[in-house]
């Protein structure tokens, strides 16, 4: 299989992989999977500039959340179908990181890519929680500074307000949120 880098054909590997991501990862890998892959498949949706791109990757990772709790027998919602609840949720398992015995390579993995997958997750459910009781961004980030100092996680607040400031720009069209600082 050739390697592109075309948008489209990159979600249709991202649905393709989601048939059967779940087999090779434990139930907190598959999560913590899943939230970098809507991520991307926003990006692309973006991209692509189809306006059915946003409805397309919620299916594909919709499903993924189903097989993947099927597949572990455990309960598995998509936390943006209320990013109200899973702004707090979310936090709270971040927090847990601490506390539970996780495997090294796991909690390797969650420092090296805490600022490309926890941190635009949190602003994306911030920005999609319209609940006027939600934290702000401005409280998340306080939250997830000190989730940070915890875990260990050695990340530049400019790096991840640049790279948050240019991937709301992308998507920001297709999730009907605003672009702008907080």
């Amino acid at each position: 299989m050739a390697i592109t880098f075309d948008p489209s054909t990159r979600l249709d590997h991202i649905e393709e992989y989601l048939g059967r991501f779940h087999l090779n990862l434990t139930f907190e890998e598959g999560r913590v999977q899943l939230l970098r892959l809507r991520l991307t498949g926003y990006k692309l949706a973006a991209e692509i500039g189809d306006g059915e791109g946003r409805a397309r990757v919620d299916a594909m990772i919709k499903k993924g959340y189903q097989k993947l709790g099927e597949h572990w027998e455990r309960e598995s919602p998509d936390p943006y179908d209320d990013p109200c609840t899973a702004q707090y949720e979310l936090l709270a398992e971040l927090r847990s990181y601490v506390y539970r015995d996780l495997s090294e390579p796991f909690m390797a993995f969650i420092r090296a890519e805490f600022k490309k997958i926890f941190i635009p997750t949190l602003r994306l459910l911030t920005e999609l929680c319209r609940s006027p009781n939600k934290y702000t961004w401005e409280q998340v980030k306080r939250q997830l500074q000190e989730i940070m100092a915890e875990v260990e996680v050695d990340v530049e607040w400019e790096v991840c307000d640049a790279y948050m400031k240019g991937y709301l720009a992308k998507v920001s069209g297709i999730l009907e949120i605003e672009a702008g600082e907080g």
